[in-house]
């Protein structure tokens, strides 16, 4: 008796019957036959050889019209061992790999296959086709270059390159190709969309609005229509994009990208009113108006005609709840000193909405404004606990906090924690290391520096704080100024750095190279004491007095008045200089 899987449905039971009376005779129902061995295909002739093959394929072809691809590809493999000439069974073992997910493999097969089958166009494209979805765009171009040398005149082939040419950025390469298309098919639809592309590409915008003209007069759509509006508008032809995209509106007047485009054109040429014009008549037929209200906002906000756009923002939170109106509405209120309206419309947001994120660095920025830091404290305070920003971020700005109040004990129990739930964070942990530093404990914020390093060893202000430290202790000089100088290729805008390469100059006595950085430093940094007391004691060291007490008296001049011993420590070492 034959034994059907569950669901099996009649055309598979004719399709089993079918297979025994194949493989069997027609002896009437029998077990189902002994599958033959492949070991013995050595001294079989070629009929057992096409019976072997037959079996498996025919097992393996039922196997797969019930999905079961596994057992499929062992049958169609089996198959292959009877019969290795049958391209029929090698061209179904890629696809049902394909359909496995095992693309790697895939890809191999359809390699080794075209080795020996070179001509077999079918397979080529699929190995193609497996070489883009790998990503390996330059492989799989050359497979179609290849196709496409096999099929010179075949334009399907001939498209499809000319497109991966023109998206790999090598329009250049795709110009033979679409004109060997028109010699053939002059009115090609495709060719025209293909060749405009290019020549946008290319730059070409005349040659562009011709092809892309052609291809519409045969077959207008919005999309080709939109396009072409957009080639106009690269190319700063607004006067004739404006016609395309009124023609667009015509056409598809619930079209809201082309009303937004003519929007953008008008605000291009400075034609406001005519702006505005069409963000009305949008509003009047969107699905949704307030996102309309939104720009027109926007709009108006750009103009500071704030009163107006503040009246537009409440009209779209009225007929909806929407997080982008409720942070422009509070950034708007705080550009007119309302600041706790804004902090009102700020605490609507909520947690998942994408404006949350710097909806509440905003109210972080208006509650330090208001001298409000108890209030700051418990805000950053509670969102560390809730964890909803994912911030290292939160822990630096509580530090610092912190430490404004000079609290540093509580400033570096919160870096700490900070580090332990982002222990790859080098911001966290520069920050730490500057505290230390400030607090004296100078060998631990090296170690910091160092980790810090670890992380990046490109953070500039790390490389600076350590390449630094060195030059002060007149220790490891050669690598202190390898650590500046790549600090400087990093941030080559920063005084400070500079300064750190002028001392480390300095230390190695080379004085002119000392002198070079730290004026450079000061152009940078102009109103930095310490960056004139550095170069005070280069040309000292030089034996240029004069020059020592200009720079000497510049740093004088520039330290604070909250600083007096700092002022005095300066006024001895000009005294000493000029006696």
């Amino acid at each position: 008796m034959l034994i059907l899987a569950p669901g099996t449905n009649m055309c598979n039971r004719f399709f089993i019957g079918c297979l025994f009376i194949l493989v069997a005779g027609c002896a009437g129902p029998t077990p189902q036959p002994e599958e033959p061995k492949a070991s013995s295909l050595a001294s079989a002739d070629s009929t057992v050889d096409r019976r072997c093959a037959s079996f498996n394929f025919l097992w393996a072809r039922h196997a797969e019209l019930l999905l079961r691809f596994e057992e499929a590809l062992d049958y169609y493999q089996k198959a292959l061992v009877c019969d290795d000439q049958a391209d029929t069974i090698s061209e179904k073992i890629p696809i049902l790999l394909l359909r496995l997910e095992r693309t790697s493999e895939a890809c191999t097969w359809l390699a080794q296959y075209l080795e020996s089958h070179a001509d077999k166009t079918g397979m080529r494209m699929l190995y193609a086709k497996v070489l883009q979805r790998q990503g390996k765009t330059a492989e799989a171009m050359r497979q179609y270059e290849i196709v496409s040398s096999q099929n010179p005149d075949d334009a399907a082939i001939l498209l499809l390159l000319s497109e991966m040419y023109i998206s790999a950025g090598n329009p250049e390469a795709a110009q033979p190709l679409l004109e060997r298309i028109f010699e053939h098919e002059p009115d090609s639809y495709l060719a025209h969309i293909l060749t405009a592309r290019m020549y946008q590409a290319q730059k070409k915008i005349d040659d562009a609005v011709r092809h892309y003209s052609k291809a519409l007069a045969r077959n207008w759509s919005v999309e080709l229509q939109t396009e072409l509006g957009q080639t106009l508008v690269r190319g700063e032809r607004y006067k004739e994009a404006a016609r395309i995209y009124k023609e667009l509106i015509r056409r598809a007047p619930q079209n809201s990208s082309a009303y937004l485009a003519l929007v953008q054109i008008y605000l291009h040429q400075k034609q406001e009113a005519n702006a505005f014009a069409v963000l009305y008549r949008l509003r009047a037929i969107a699905k949704e108006p307030q996102r309309v209200e939104i720009t027109i906002a926007r709009l108006y906000a750009k103009q500071k005609r704030y009163e107006k756009a503040i009246l537009f923002l409440k009209r779209a939170l009225r007929r909806e709840e929407l997080s982008e109106a409720r942070y422009f509405l509070a950034l708007l209120q705080v550009q007119q000193g309302r600041l706790d309206t804004a902090l009102l419309h700020l605490r609507r947001i909520k947690p998942e909405d994408d404006e949350y994120e710097d909806g509440f660095f905003l109210q972080i920025r208006i509650l330090r404004e208001q001298d409000k830091l108890g209030k700051v404290r418990r805000l950053l305070q509670k969102e560390i606990e809730r964890d909803t920003l994912h911030s290292s971020d939160l822990y630096i700005m509580l530090a610092a906090l912190y430490q404004f109040e000079e609290r540093d004990e509580l400033s570096k129990k919160v870096l700490r924690q900070g580090i332990k739930a982002y222990p790859r964070d080098e911001s966290l942990r520069y920050e730490y290391g500057l505290l230390l530093e400030n607090e004296g404990n100078h060998e631990l914020a090296m170690k910091v520096m160092h980790e810090v390093l670890k992380l990046n060893p490109d953070h500039a202000a790390a490389l600076n704080f350590i390449g630094y430290s060195w030059a002060e202790a007149n220790l490891n000089l050669e690598k202190a100024l390898a650590y500046i100088l790549r600090a400087v290729e990093l941030n080559p805008e920063n005084g400070f750095i500079h300064d750190s390469l002028g001392w480390v100059y300095y230390r190695l006595g080379e004085f002119d190279k000392a002198i070079a950085a730290l004026k450079k430093a000061i152009v940078l940094a102009p109103e930095d004491a310490p960056i004139y007391e550095h170069l005070g004691d280069v040309y000292q060291e030089g034996g240029q007095e004069q020059d020592a007490l200009k720079a000497y008296s510049d740093a004088l001049l520039y330290t604070k008045e909250d600083d007096p011993l700092e002022k005095e420590r300066l006024r001895n070492k000009i005294k000493t200089l000029q006696k």
